[in-house]
């Protein structure tokens, strides 16, 4: 079963903001080469990297943000589920035999690994119908480890 990034999310927003801080950081990096410009030094080289790798960064997060709305989030499968991230990994697999507990809290469902770690499940990024859908199939599949409120 695949579940897509809600829509209704205004994914602009986060594209603008990310786009604006971009501009910001490439109008601070002027401002400082400016200053330091007539210093050749390890300094300015060193700053240079540094808002270069900014700029990509910010440039990386602005292509996520405005591609999101056309990628699968959520990808339940017979024996594990498949979710995106935001990272140079892009999909995240969890075998079902590794979930210790999956919990309802407020706007996530955390599923709590045998490990300790802990994976969440953003609900304001699905449909409200496609969260009560992975509701059910996960109280189906996982049974009495589920805790929903």
């Amino acid at each position: 079963m695949v579940f897509k990034f809600n829509p209704d999310v205004n994914w602009k927003k986060y594209t603008i903001n990310w786009l604006l801080d971009v501009i910001a950081i490439v109008i601070i990096g002027i401002i400082t080469f400016y200053n330091m410009f007539e210093f050749y030094s390890i300094q300015l080289i060193v700053a240079i990297l540094l808002q270069v790798l900014l700029v990509v960064f910010g440039i990386t997060r602005v292509m996520y943000y405005f591609s999101l709305p056309n990628k699968v989030y959520l990808k339940l499968e017979e024996d594990y589920i498949s979710m995106y991230r935001p990272n140079l990994v892009s999909k995240n697999r969890i075998e079902h035999t590794h979930i210790k507990r999956v919990v309802e809290m407020n706007d996530i469902i955390l599923l709590v690994m045998e490990n300790g770690k802990e994976e969440q499940i953003r609900k304001e990024w699905l449909t409200e119908e496609d969260t009560m859908v992975l509701k059910n199939e996960l109280k189906t599949t996982f049974g009495e480890k589920v805790i929903f409120t």
